[in-house]
């Protein structure tokens, strides 16, 4: 039998005063561990920013170092020896193709090459270089965007029809998108004429109300040489094989946030990017 003094009333006292402290102590003891799980991830995000700075310094420092060398080495006046230049070359392409535009190099080395007489071994070496960076360009693109592939035949363009004819899309990189929301355009595609003496094609890009027309040659490079669409979106076209009565271009739709470092968004829109996400 229960105590007389032991009413609902005063058990429910008894209840309500032991539970505040408890209430307390619980709600202090969670704000203790929530902050020091915090202070241990902005420990670990300071670790790791200090030593992807330190690291990107480094690498930073071993570039400039290379550069100034290579392009002493490429530039130097009278240098004849066409091999060495190719080997420089390559250097350059192999650690500076995103944020270089390499192209008048590749230029100047042809033409030393077509005027010491015609060499197969260099021309297949420059090609070779050339095809490489492409190569490796398309490859990054492909991964956040789309690619289309396509064979023209040069000496039929007047009566040849559209390249590509189809929509294209990536995922949206916008991170308050929905997800799986896809930026999506339809891209039509045709080349209109072709210089020999240049190596190139004119191309005519279609994609929505929009349209462009330009020359691309067997030395534009998609990850240097490519067209603003939107403020998100960016496309190139690349010459992958130029040889009469045949080429081959590959079209490749793709996010800003993946183009050379010469499209780096202005302060203005960082900071617009910054409020919009705040709100």
């Amino acid at each position: 039998m229960a105590p007389k003094w032991l009413t609902f009333d005063t058990a429910k006292w008894i209840v309500a005063t032991l539970a505040i402290p408890l209430t307390l102590a619980y709600i202090s003891q969670q704000y203790e561990r929530s902050q020091t799980e915090r202070q241990a991830t902005e420990a670990r995000l300071r670790l790791y920013t200090e030593l992807l700075s330190k690291r990107e310094e480094a690498d930073t420092g071993v570039r400039r170092g290379i550069f100034d060398k290579v392009l002493e080495t490429y530039l130097k006046p009278g240098a004849q020896d066409l091999e060495s230049k190719l080997v420089a070359l390559e250097l350059l392409a192999a650690n500076f193709n995103d944020s270089l535009d390499l192209s008048p190099l590749f230029w100047q080395l042809d033409r030393q090459i077509q005027g010491g007489g015609r060499n197969p071994f260099l021309e297949k070496q420059l090609q070779r270089i050339a095809n490489g960076v492409k190569d490796r360009q398309i490859e990054v693109l492909e991964v956040v965007g789309a690619k289309a592939d396509a064979s023209v035949e040069l000496e039929e363009l007047a009566t040849a029809g559209p390249l590509i004819d189809r929509e294209l899309n990536f995922p949206d990189p916008d991170p308050f998108a929905p997800k799986d929301e896809k930026v999506k355009r339809h891209f039509t595609i045709e080349v209109a004429e072709h210089d020999p003496a240049g190596r190139r094609v004119l191309v005519r890009v279609s994609g929505g109300d929009r349209q462009w027309t330009f020359w691309v040659d067997t030395f534009d490079f998609p990850l240097v040489n490519f067209t603003r669409i939107s403020k998100s979106e960016r496309f190139s076209l690349v010459l992958k094989r130029y040889d009469p009565p045949s080429a081959q271009i590959t079209f490749i739709y793709f996010p800003s946030s993946r183009s050379g470092v010469k499209d780096k968004p202005f302060i203005d829109e960082v900071i617009s990017d910054l409020v919009r996400r705040m709100k």
